[in-house]
C-alpha cells in the first residue's frame, strides 16, 4: 500500500468517525436541553445538531476544496488567507458581529453560525510560515528568503498578540505550537526551537496569571470542594461524569447523562465528558485512537514530501488539529484546569469544524502532491 493511500486510510475515516460522534452527541445531549428552554435563543429542539450538521457539510466541502486547489496554490495564497484570518480575529471587537461573554471577546456571530476565529488564525499562521520558508534544508540561509521569513515570524507574533488581547490563552498557546511545528518542518533546529518554546511558555503563563479568572480556574482545579460556587463546581461535575461511566464500556446511554445539566456548555467545551459518561469508555477510546490516526496521517504526508514547505504545512495542520483536541481531553479527564477549549470536528463550534475540514484536506493534498518524482 502506498503512503498516499495510508494517509487517506488514517485521516478520512477518522475524521468521519469524529464528525459522526459529534453529531450523535449533539442530537442526544442537546435535544432535551433545548426542549426545556434552558438555552436562550434556541429556535427548535435540535438547534445545536442542525447547525453542527451545516458546519460539518461545509467542512466536507472545505476539505474537498483544499484537495482540488492543491497545496502549491494554497501556499501562494497564504498571505491573503492570513490577512483574512487576522481580520476575523479583530472583528470580534466590532459590536453586532463580535460576541462578548465572561469578560472575553472570542466569538463571532454571522447569520445562522457562530464560533471563534482562533482556528482560522492558527491555520493562517501554519500556511504563512510554510509558504515563506524555502524548500531547501536550511530555510533562512538564502538572503532573498530571509526578509519574508522574518516578516512571517512578525505576523505570527501579531496573531498570537491578537488572541491574547481577546483574551484566549489556550488558543494563543495552540497557535504558538503550530508555529513551532511549522518551523521544525522547515528545518529549524531544536537548539533554536526548544529555548524559544520554553521562553514563550513562560511569557504566556506570566501574562495569563495577571487575569483574575485564570487564578480562579487554577484554584477551582486544585481545591474544587472549597470552590463549589466557582470553577470547582464544574471540576466536580466532570469528576461525576467520569464516575458515572463506571467500569463498563457502554456508558449510561445517549441523552441520559447528567453532565449536560451541570455544565454550562456540554455540547462544546465538555463534549468529551459527555461521550465518556453517555457512550462509555470504549467510545472515548475510539475518539483517542481516531486523533492518533490523524496525527499519523500528518506525519506520513510530511515524510513523503520532497519540499520542506509541504512537510511544514502538513505537520502544522496536524498540530492545529491535535493540540486543541489533546487540551480538551486533558480538561475533561481532570489533568489540567478548565481552560475552555473545544474539540475540533466533535464539539459544537462551527468555525472549528469548518477549519478542521480544511486541515484534513490540506494533509490529504500534501500526500497527493508531495511525493518525489
Amino acid at each position: 500500500m502506498t503512503r498516499q493511500r495510508l494517509v487517506l486510510l488514517f485521516s478520512v475515516p477518522s475524521a468521519l468517525v469524529l464528525g459522526g460522534l459529534g453529531l450523535l452527541v449533539a442530537a442526544g445531549a442537546t435535544g432535551r436541553q433545548a426542549s426545556a428552554g434552558t438555552n436562550i435563543g434556541l429556535e427548535h429542539p435540535q438547534h445545536f445538531v442542525a447547525r453542527h450538521l451545516i458546519a460539518s457539510a461545509l467542512a466536507v466541502g472545505a476539505g474537498f476544496a483544499m484537495v482540488r486547489v492543491g497545496v502549491d496554490r494554497l501556499l501562494r495564497a497564504a498571505p491573503y488567507l492570513f490577512v483574512g484570518a487576522l481580520v476575523a480575529g479583530l472583528a470580534v471587537f466590532i459590536p453586532g458581529i463580535g460576541v462578548r461573554a465572561a469578560g472575553a471577546s472570542r466569538w463571532l456571530h454571522i447569520g445562522p453560525l457562530s464560533g471563534g476565529p482562533a482556528p482560522f488564525l492558527a491555520l493562517g499562521v501554519a500556511l504563512l510560515l510554510s509558504a515563506w520558508g524555502a524548500p531547501e534544508p536550511q530555510p533562512v540561509a538564502a538572503d532573498d528568503g530571509l526578509p519574508r521569513f522574518v516578516l512571517a515570524l512578525s505576523m505570527t507574533f501579531v496573531a498570537v498578540l491578537t488572541l491574547i488581547v481577546h483574551p484566549d490563552f489556550s488558543a494563543a498557546g495552540v497557535t504558538i505550537l503550530v508555529a513551532l511545528v511549522a518551523l521544525a518542518g522547515l528545518g529549524v533546529g531544536g537548539r533554536w526551537l526548544i529555548p524559544a518554546a520554553a521562553g514563550l511558555a513562560v511569557a504566556l503563563g506570566f501574562v495569563a496569571a495577571q487575569f483574575r479568572y485564570v487564578g480562579g480556574r487554577w484554584h477551582g482545579f486544585m481545591a474544587p470542594l472549597a470552590d463549589r460556587r466557582g470553577k470547582g463546581f464544574e471540576v466536580l461535575a466532570l469528576a461525576r461524569a467520569r464516575a458515572a461511566a463506571g467500569g463498563g464500556g457502554a456508558g449510561v446511554g445517549l441523552g441520559h447523562g447528567s453532565t449536560r445539566r451541570y455544565l454550562s456548555s456540554p455540547e462544546s467545551d465538555y463534549v468529551f465528558a459527555v461521550i465518556v459518561e453517555e457512550l462509555g469508555k470504549l467510545a472515548a477510546a475510539l475518539v483517542v485512537v481516531a486523533w492518533l490516526c490523524i496525527g499519523v496521517a500528518a506525519v506520513l504526508a510530511a515524510r513523503q514530501a520532497s519540499d520542506r514547505r509541504l512537510s511544514a504545512v502538513s505537520l502544522a495542520a496536524g498540530m492545529a488539529l491535535l493540540a486543541p483536541a489533546a487540551l480538551h481531553i486533558a480538561v475533561c479527564v481532570g489533568l489540567v484546569p478548565i481552560i475552555g477549549v473545544t474539540m475540533p470536528l466533535v464539539s459544537y463550534d462551527p468555525a472549528a469544524v469548518l477549519t478542521a475540514g480544511a486541515e484534513i484536506g490540506i494533509i490529504v493534498a500534501v500526500a497527493r502532491t508531495g511525493a518525489p518524482a
